[in-house]
């Protein structure tokens, strides 16, 4: 549980192994970090995984659990709180004395529920917990994939145990070397970026429900329904829709991006009439599993927001970066962790890697939850990095395209870079 104690409290983690579908030419074995965070890595092998016919002749792929996530130790808290936020919205009447208070009796709950595991939840503990998986295996190199917050535990391993890899490739990469102002400055920009270019799509593709409408207006109207507490769920009317979980709602459809989808929503919130508001459901169960992603963030960044007024004038830098949107789901983790009582065992830091081999780092140009900015600092502050860049949208990189998964697939295999640059298909 506490690698500083490694004669102490012991943890379980589940580990999944797809062995290579052609042992003869089998280049290794090939580790996989799952992303969320809070994300299943059992899971995401076996049920395919993400990987080409030819990676998956060529290694063993070998992924696994997080600590605290689903198999491996789950992280729990009292539901009730895990299932309600509070008010998160200065402007709107939110207190950071509230937000902060919210957060340590939700981690009492989950120390209650889960014990000292709540102490060791960060990426460089994951890493750690990968090492000893090579142990296992008995194999002297691993290579490794990593996708979105798995990338935080591959920069951990590569810091730690750069003699025992033979590749790192970077999918959709965090930069953690931010502060936590930084951080959510950046995730801001990347809301606004990429919001700007599915409303540049609109503007240019008639297939697009809203085109020819003022997309940046139409959601300023939805916006306000959600503030009037007058938004309803699209598959469940008797739900309301906050405004912190309309931006959220809108960066998700961003990811792939669902562009079509997305216009198809704000019109629909934007037809429904205006009626009385509606009140947020908050139930209530003990001890049950949190798929809780701020607690896992908690554990590896630092937000100091030391009252009301820092707080709100961070709101209003939230609202200037991200522009048409409000906010990012990242502003929730922030103001969420600053009132989290227990330190980051893995505070933000520029990467210490020594030794090692190149490295692939491979981002979208326009990523809604890891700004292609972060690609550039990643990219600057690590040894032997090499950027490639997606030049189109969405977050995850690795099956976009022909183009971007013959690049990786070739730097895996033949540890060779065909190119950096891979059109937006």
């Amino acid at each position: 549980m506490d690698w500083a104690k490694p004669d102490g409290e012991k943890i379980e983690v589940a580990v999944v192994r797809d062995r290579a579908d052609e042992p003869s030419k089998k280049v290794g074995t090939l580790v996989s970090l799952a992303g969320g965070p809070g994300s299943s890595g059992v899971d995401e092998i076996i049920k395919g995984g993400k990987f080409s016919a030819e990676l998956r002749g060529r290694f063993d792929i070998v992924s696994l659990d997080p600590r605290g996530v689903k198999r491996s130790h789950p992280v729990r808290c009292d539901a009730g709180l895990a299932m309600y936020r509070p008010n998160l919205v200065p402007e709107l009447g939110g207190r950071i004395d509230e937000v902060q208070s919210y957060a340590r009796d939700l981690a009492a709950s989950c120390r209650q529920y889960t014990g000292a595991l709540m102490d060791h939840l960060d990426a460089a503990s994951v890493a750690r917990d990968v090492e000893a998986v090579r142990v296992a295996l008995g194999v002297d190199h691993i290579s490794t994939y990593s996708r979105s917050y798995g990338t935080m535990p591959a920069q951990s391993y590569a810091e730690l145990f750069p003699k025992h890899l033979r590749a790192m490739l970077l999918d959709s990469v965090d930069d953690h070397s931010l502060d936590g102002r930084a951080f959510l400055a950046s995730e801001a920009r990347a809301g606004k970026d990429t919001f700007g270019e599915f409303a540049a799509w609109c503007a240019r593709d008639p297939q697009c429900v809203l085109h020819g409408a003022e997309v940046d207006r139409i959601f300023g109207d939805v916006y306000a329904k959600a503030v009037r507490g007058e938004l309803r769920d699209l598959t469940d009317a008797t739900k309301q829709v906050g405004p912190f979980d309309l931006n959220a709602q809108i960066v998700q459809r961003l990811y792939r991006p669902e562009w079509s989808r997305l216009a198809t929503d704000l019109k629909a919130w934007a037809d429904q009439p205006a009626g009385s508001p509606l009140p947020p459901a908050t139930p209530r169960q003990q001890g049950k599993p949190a798929p809780m992603p701020e607690i896992i963030v908690c554990s590896d960044w630092r937000f100091d927001i030391a009252g009301q007024d820092q707080w709100t004038q961070l709101w209003h830098e939230q609202n200037a970066n991200s522009a048409p949107l409000r906010a990012h789901f990242a502003w929730g983790a922030g103001s969420l962790c600053s009132g989290w009582p227990i330190a980051p065992p893995n505070p933000a830091h520029r990467p210490q890697i020594v030794d090692g081999p190149p490295v692939l780092i491979i981002n979208s140009l326009h990523d809604p939850a890891t700004p292609y900015e972060w690609a550039l600092g990643v990219a600057k502050n690590t040894p032997r990095a090499t950027l490639l860049t997606y030049e189109g949208w969405g977050h995850g990189v690795y099956d976009r395209s022909p183009c971007t998964t013959n690049a990786a697939d070739q730097y895996l295999i033949n540890l060779t870079i065909p190119q950096t640059r891979c059109p937006a298909a």
